[in-house]
């Protein structure tokens, strides 16, 4: 799959804004922010579309978007060319995965100690699930 035009830059902004911010990104903060030419309504139309492909899903029903592990991957393969992140977006990522590694190891040793009983492979498993499919979830 091979985006091209509009939607394919309003995949790459989504992920970009995502990545900065880690909220999901709406059709009027798109229109507001971006110089896209379209009206929020044809950005919702586009984003749609990206929905359809698996590329971005909505947490909440009213809310904006957030890439699906297909819609990183495509960004990853497709879009992301290592020289195009800045250094300090790299490093703002990088801690921001710190800091959720960070939470979940404190969530696990709080859930170690009140149930001692389950073993260290269930809880890796059980903050994975919820860490990175909790959004397939909630659709």
């Amino acid at each position: 799959m091979n985006l091209e035009g509009r939607p394919k830059e309003i995949f790459v902004i989504v992920v970009g804004e995502f990545i900065k911010t880690a909220k999901p990104i709406g059709s009027e903060f798109l229109a507001e922010n971006y110089d896209l030419d379209v009206s929020s309504a044809t950005i919702r139309n586009d984003l749609a579309f990206l929905e359809e492909l698996g590329f971005l899903t909505k947490p909440h029903t009213s809310g904006g978007r957030v890439p699906t592990a297909d819609g990183w991957h495509y960004f990853m393969e497709e879009v992301w060319e290592p020289s195009s992140i800045k250094e300090a977006e790299a490093l703002k990522f990088e801690n921001s995965v710190s800091n959720l590694i960070s939470a979940s190891l404190q969530v696990r040793e709080c859930a170690s100690k009140i149930f001692p009983e389950m073993s260290e492979e269930f809880l890796r498993k059980f903050l994975i699930d919820k860490i990175f499919n909790n959004y397939e979830r909630r659709k």
